[in-house]
């Protein structure tokens, strides 16, 4: 492939969180690199595997190095290491629908994969959890039906924000008092057909674009816009890839502004 897609310091960092992976092979760099750049341009253009092999002559080897570390869980340690360390002031938690073609269903063992009908056909949901400065700390992939709230306390779990800002799609009794007992504050507008109207923040809730605009970088990427994939597992470790890739971008971004940064 020839070009680097990913920049420098973002793969420096890539390789320090692929160190702490067992049995992470890391002799060669250089082909690590280019098997990265090759899931990058997969994602990045919604490229089959095939297709990628008039680029790259090991594509296929690609795919079932990019297979094997979907199955170990090695996306979810990137995007873990690419948060930063200390603990979010303030979450914001929504979701988006990524429309599924039908090259993704029909799965081996008919499980669900995370895919649903809705109102726009086969659709996926991913949920995301941002903190104030706009890292994703947490990303979770749900069937297009589901209700946001059913997904509210996995997104929040592990972590002690002040407040939570969220849509009226997250105004339930019970996510009320589960926060509450948590001593975690709650910015969600009420239903307009409650009888009691919570007070929120209004001004607090207008930063709620992050999350928004955490989604829309995230369908730059078109195998994000568009789903291929048939397993939930290989759809959500290009998620996982993408969020790992904006967070340190952030991160540089960030650094390079003001020092020094963690």
């Amino acid at each position: 492939m020839g070009e680097h897609v990913i920049e420098d310091a973002v793969w420096q960092r890539m390789v320090a969180a692929l160190e702490t992976v067992p049995h992470m092979r890391m002799h060669d760099l250089n082909g690590l690199r280019r098997f990265v750049t090759a899931c990058f341009l997969v994602m990045r253009s919604n490229l089959t595997w095939a297709e990628l092999g008039h680029r790259n002559s090991s594509a296929e080897a690609a795919k079932k190095r990019f297979r094997r570390w979907a199955k170990r869980g090695v996306f979810d340690r990137l995007m873990q290491c690419s948060q930063p360390t200390a603990g979010p002031d303030v979450l914001h938690i929504d979701s988006t629908s990524v429309k599924c073609h039908r090259t993704a269903t029909g799965a081996r063992g008919g499980a669900a994969e995370s895919i649903g009908r809705s109102r726009g056909g086969l659709t996926t949901k991913v949920h995301h959890a941002i903190d104030g400065l706009g890292f994703i700390r947490r990303l979770l992939t749900s069937p297009g039906q589901q209700a946001d709230c059913r997904h509210a306390v996995a997104l929040t779990a592990g972590l002690q924000p002040l407040a939570v800002v969220g849509d009226k799609g997250y105004d339930a009794d019970g996510l009320r008092e589960h926060w509450r007992a948590r001593g975690i504050g709650m910015c969600v507008p009420p239903k307009r057909n409650r009888l009691v109207q919570h007070w929120y923040d209004t001004g607090l809730y207008r930063t709620r674009h992050l999350v928004e605009n955490s989604f829309n970088r995230l369908k730059d990427l078109r195998r994000l816009s568009l789903r291929l994939d048939k397993t939930d597992t290989s759809f959500r470790a290009f998620a996982c890839f993408a969020a790992a890739l904006l967070n340190w971008r952030l991160k540089v971004r960030l650094c390079a502004q003001a020092q020094p940064c963690q």
